[in-house]
């Protein structure tokens, strides 16, 4: 077994225990192995693929700013990937860098106009900046969308969203804290699945 073999070896070993670990919600053990993974991957495609895995346990542990940093590299390798996209959009949300969050929300549409989640997730923003009628205008949307091509969980997250909405405006409370809101983020970014799969030996290749 040459070197690079074995190095093969020992990544798929790695991400394999991280899936695990992030299986278990252990995200600080798994970032410790896909950290290890990065330092010794050189490929940019499966590096791509650890900086995905990466992000997404960044986000789970409340490490927003961390998770911009990976997500902005891992959408250098794959700019189309409208899934990273959207978690990137999400951890500048959570951080309240609004605009940058409405910008990547933005983008994603530009590509995918039916994306029921960027739909929400730019209603969110708008409501962040104060701009409760256009907040109100994209969510409908985004429940319009869910309803003709989400699954149950996007129409039950829309849907909530949109009633929040509808009692904050009704009730004059435009102040209250939307922390309840982005907490929905949240719950997608957690049921997202994550498609990275473990790197190939030289024999499986």
């Amino acid at each position: 077994m040459d070197k690079s073999d074995k190095t093969h070896q020992i990544i798929s070993v790695l991400i394999k225990e991280a899936r695990h670990r992030m299986d278990h919600e252990h995200f600080e053990d798994a970032v410790l192995k896909l950290q290890r993974c990065l330092q010794l991957e050189d490929e940019p495609e499966w590096r791509a693929a650890i900086l995905n895995e990466l992000g997404y346990c960044f986000l789970r542990l409340g490490w927003f700013e961390d998770a911009v940093k990976i997500y902005k590299e891992y959408l250098e390798f794959l700019p189309s990937d409208n899934d990273g996209r959207f978690f990137l959009a999400s951890a500048y949300a959570s951080l309240k860098w609004t605009s940058d969050a409405m910008q990547e929300s933005r983008t994603i549409l530009d590509s995918d106009p039916h994306d029921v989640l960027a739909h929400h997730d730019l209603a969110l923003c708008y409501r962040d900046m104060g701009w409760m009628k256009e907040s109100l205008e994209e969510m409908k949307i985004a429940n319009a969308k869910a309803t003709a091509y989400g699954n149950p969980e996007e129409q039950k997250i829309v849907k909530n969203s949109l009633a929040n909405l509808e009692g904050e405006i009704e009730n004059g409370d435009e102040n209250r804290s939307k922390e309840t809101l982005l907490f929905l983020i949240l719950l997608i970014v957690i049921n997202k699945g994550r498609k990275v799969k473990p790197k190939p030996t030289k024999d499986q290749k």
